[in-house]
């Protein structure tokens, strides 16, 4: 992940003004030097919350929080760092600037581009929705007309050809944004087709509430094409990654009572749920649940709550999404709806207080696994005992946390009628099978990548597969050195790295020093994608257990460090890195030399 620059970052908190941020949430009073109120972030009838303008600043003295314009809209809208600065930067009217591979100002174009047509497509299909009968009544029938249609943006998607399209073009003259939307797409003959038509849509919003995607529904029921759709995948929309009402879960009520998401299947029970007190309930996209999704909701919530259809398809579909619960280690539990009903099904026949029994009602998500278990084997038999402890083996070994791991194979022993040690270690056994297929993964990338020539330089020297090894242990002695880390950017330019994704990390370390002063692995993990995560589990494997050091071994250690780094950027950096860190580096080197023998 790019950085913002420390230019940028500065301009955007320069040109917010807190006390306006933040008076938009909380009713902000005038009291001497500075602005009180009651806290936004806890529950207090005294106002504890203190603004300052002068400082651009906010504290509050009950619970401690304290920070500037950035942090607020972190810690309101549950936020990155990178998406509070740009949300702040855009509302100022900033055009930003990035270090170490960030988007190019043509990238950033076209995505402001694509998002413009996807607010404007919205409108149109909310109008369209207002004019067609036949689509109202289905909404109305539906219990999601008038204002909550208006709420949730709902519309309909002219049943023509290429209508959303020509208006497009007409208006934007931009195929490449409009293609970029998904909502037109071209046919093999070249001509555009509106993607959406004849279809209610629902607009999905990401985190920071801008319209990224859209699922749509055929009113017909007996119709013989899908009967729902979503936006592909593309620039703006990765379904994996979001999640339907995201956007809402910032202002959530109940979720700051319970701590938990509710996570649900369809668009309508989302929305009904919310329009029924439940307004921590989200849904994925059509699919399972993913990891990053559990990693987005670990912003707003410590749990969650999946809510399952009571039908005996709802739950065995459900499967997976409760074993991705598990092998993450989020706290998870299980409710299951009466009377094979989906949420939507329920609150409009029995209303929230049936909703709230079943919610009452839920289980730890383990304990439902080990109950489904059961209901597929027949325990008293010793093979049908052995199947399930074999299935239950091998999503166990998925489990990030050994100490989760050996939790539940106790609990699972007790279940299955076996001794401890032998589930444990049947446990362990998946465990280190599982790592070392990934590990084999991760080797035949590294030989891809090895193999493939540089951009722009065909005639580059092929990588061996000990340069990723290498550049782990180099990323894991800077974790342990943060005093090195702080300048190493100086040093390396992110280019150096051989994989996107230890080019990702290392720019998520720089960013983390730039913006806290460390860079914690346990803190690094919220803001690193897929590849980035992956490329730190494998980092955090290399470091060997601290040992005691002198403060002159430390610094002896630190000047080896840095010296690796200046040659590990010569050797590498020369070819890839760009002109103004190539000259960096040569003037470093001129400048001094460090002490140590070579590391």
């Amino acid at each position: 992940m790019s950085r913002v620059s420390r230019d940028s970052i500065e301009e955007v908190r320069r040109a917010v003004d807190i006390v306006d941020l933040i008076s938009a949430v909380v009713p902000l009073k005038k009291r001497g030097a500075g602005y009180w109120a009651c806290c936004p972030f806890h529950d207090e009838k005294t106002p504890s919350f203190q603004v300052s303008p002068s400082r651009q600043v906010y504290k509050c003295f009950g619970c401690g929080v304290f920070g500037n314009s950035i942090s607020f809209l972190m810690e309101h809208e549950k936020l990155d760092f990178r998406e509070a600065v740009e949300k702040l930067a855009s509302r100022a009217g900033i055009e930003l600037r990035y270090e170490g591979g960030g988007p190019s100002a043509a990238e950033r174009s076209l995505r402001t581009r694509a998002l413009d047509i996807m607010a404007w497509a919205q409108r149109g299909f909310a109008g369209c929705l207002q004019r067609l009968p036949q689509a109202q009544q289905y909404v109305e029938s539906r219990g999601l007309g008038g204002e909550i249609a208006e709420r949730w943006g709902l519309g309909f998607a002219p049943d023509e050809w290429d209508r959303v399209g020509q208006a497009a073009r007409a208006r934007f003259k931009d195929d490449e944004a409009l293609e970029a939307t998904g909502l037109c797409r071209r046919n093999d003959a070249g001509r555009w087709y509106d993607f959406f038509r004849g279809r209610l849509t629902f607009p999905i919003r990401d985190a920071q509430g801008r319209i990224v995607g859209f699922g749509a529904r055929l009113l017909d029921p007996d119709a013989k094409a899908q009967k729902y759709v979503n936006s592909a995948e593309g620039l703006l929309f990765h379904k994996s990654r979001l999640l339907y009402a995201i956007d809402r879960l910032a202002e959530s009520k109940r979720l700051k009572e319970t701590g938990r998401a509710l996570i649900m299947e369809g668009y309508t029970d989302v929305i009904l749920s919310h329009e029924c007190g439940f307004d921590n309930a989200v849904a994925p996209l059509g699919t399972a649940l993913t990891r990053d999704q559990l990693h987005l909701l670990r912003r707003y919530s410590k749990g969650v709550v999946l809510v399952l259809d009571g039908d005996e398809a709802g739950i065995r579909g459900a499967e997976r999404s409760l074993n991705v619960v598990l092998e993450a280690g989020v706290d998870a539990q299980v409710a299951v709806l009466p009377d094979g009903m989906d949420p939507y099904d329920l609150l409009r026949a029995k209303g929230p207080a049936a909703m709230q029994e079943a919610l009452d009602k839920a289980r730890d998500a383990f304990d439902f696994k080990l109950s489904m278990l059961a209901q597929r084997h027949d325990l008293a038999r010793p093979v049908e005992a052995e199947a399930a402890l074999g299935e239950l083996a091998e999503l166990l070994g998925r489990a990030e946390s050994a100490s989760l791991r050996e939790l539940y194979a106790k609990r699972a022993a007790a279940a299955l009628n076996l001794r401890e040690p032998v589930v444990v270690a049947a446990v362990e056994r998946a465990h280190r099978q599982f790592a070392q297929t990934e590990e084999r993964a991760r080797r035949s990338e590294d030989v891809r990548v090895a193999a493939a020539p540089a951009a722009g330089d065909k005639a580059q020297a092929p990588q061996t597969v000990a340069a990723a090894s290498y550049e782990r242990e180099l990323l894991g002695r800077l974790l342990q050195h943060q005093g090195v880390l702080r300048g190493a950017g100086e040093l390396l330019d992110p280019a150096c790295f051989s994989r996107p994704g230890l080019q990702e990390l290392y720019r998520e370390m720089l960013n983390a020093v730039d913006e806290h002063g460390e860079a914690a692995a346990g803190a690094l993990v919220t803001h690193l994608g897929e590849a980035g995560r992956s490329e730190l589990e494998a980092v955090l494997a290399h470091l060997e257990v601290p040992v005691d050091q002198s403060a002159g071994d430390a610094e002896r250690e630190e000047a080896r460090l840095r010296l690796e780094l200046e040659r590990f950027a010569a050797a590498r950096g020369e070819q890839e890195a760009p002109a103004d860190s190539r000259a960096k580096l040569a003037l470093l080197r001129k400048k001094k030399a460090r002490p140590g023998r070579e590391g």
